[in-house]
């Protein structure tokens, strides 16, 4: 007979639990200088709600992400375990850009030279279709081949029929684990530190640009160490918003906070039956369980445009927590 997960299975006892947890050291006294360039006091805590920034789900799209599922035999960066953020070494983004290249030329290029070359002895006589062949050897040869290889073993490697290329390597930058409750910081894919979660404080920094136009970044800073690589939680959108980044820091909290479901949003929608506190929740609350799977396109489009209406007048953040006092004796 299969066993039922429980919350005490799944999670270590070193998760964070808003309603459970061990009050925290008083923060060190900043300098006037460190205080500046952290852009003052950090967002509060709080119980998280259930705002997401739609700025950071609006893509993929719930079509992109089966598809991706399917290609990486259900292989994802986010799900009820850790979420982890990475990227490609600068050779394998040199190659993506190659393959998206080949795939242009032969998929939009190729089809409008094989028109030209039959059309254009008819439309200016002196040029027979035996004076092409030489130009359209060597754009064989030089431009669509190499292109059409690249492009192949590319669109091949991903679906899992070839070996990637052996420069392909993702860089780790972070991650988040709702099932250890630590945050880790990657430097040259080596850990270069790992915290408990409530150890960590968010700021909000704002600076001008060039244009004199305010710009916002959003940083996790370890509350007790004077790191010089902060966790940069502005890169989950590419708004700049403050109150889409005020999501952000809500969504996170609600990600690594067991005592409550998971964020409700699309990639997290294969890992809600695997998690036992949201499943629990789904089935208390009749979600289905393919909310997000079973809309097309446009009624994803749609839904998102209800979802933002619906948060434009609700509080960014949860009800907030006072994470030195508020809790039991460490």
């Amino acid at each position: 007979m299969h066993k039922i997960e429980t919350a005490q299975d799944k999670y270590q006892n070193s998760v964070w639990n808003s309603q459970q947890f061990s009050n925290q050291k008083p923060r060190p006294k900043q300098g006037v200088l460190l205080k500046l360039l952290q852009g003052g006091d950090p967002l509060p805590w709080s119980r998280a709600n259930e705002t997401v920034p739609v700025s950071m789900i609006e893509e993929p799209t719930p079509s992109e992400i089966k598809q991706r599922l399917k290609d990486n035999k259900d292989e994802t960066h986010w799900d009820e375990n850790q979420y982890n953020a990475g990227s490609l070494n600068k050779w394998g983004l040199i190659y993506f850009y190659l393959t998206v290249f080949g795939k242009g030329i032969c998929t939009m290029f190729l089809p409008f030279f094989i028109g030209v070359v039959i059309i254009l002895p008819f439309m200016y006589e002196p040029i027979t279709h035996l004076d092409l062949i030489e130009p359209v050897y060597i754009y064989l040869l030089y431009v669509f081949i190499p292109s059409g290889l690249i492009w192949g073993y590319a669109e091949s490697s991903e679906r899992g029929y070839l070996p990637m290329p052996w420069f392909m390597k993702a860089v780790k930058h972070f991650t988040f684990s709702r099932s250890t409750g630590n945050v880790i910081r990657y430097k040259n894919n080596k850990e270069l530190y790992s915290h408990p979660f409530s150890e960590f404080d968010c700021y909000l920094v704002s600076s001008p640009n060039h244009q004199g136009i305010l710009s916002y970044q959003l940083h996790l800073v370890h509350r007790y160490h004077r790191y010089s690589d902060s966790i940069p939680l502005h890169t989950f959108t590419s708004s700049e918003q403050p109150d889409e980044l005020e999501r952000i820091w809500n969504l996170i909290q609600r990600y690594m906070d067991t005592s409550q479901p998971m964020p409700d949003v699309p990639e997290l929608e294969p890992a809600r039956a695997k998690d036992p506190t949201t499943a629990a929740w789904d089935a208390k609350n009749n979600r289905k369980p393919d909310y997000w799977f079973s809309m097309d396109d446009d009624e994803f489009a749609e839904a998102l445009l209800e979802l933002q209406a619906e948060q434009r007048f609700m509080p960014t953040q949860g009800p907030e927590i006072d994470l030195f006092n508020g809790g039991t004796q460490a």
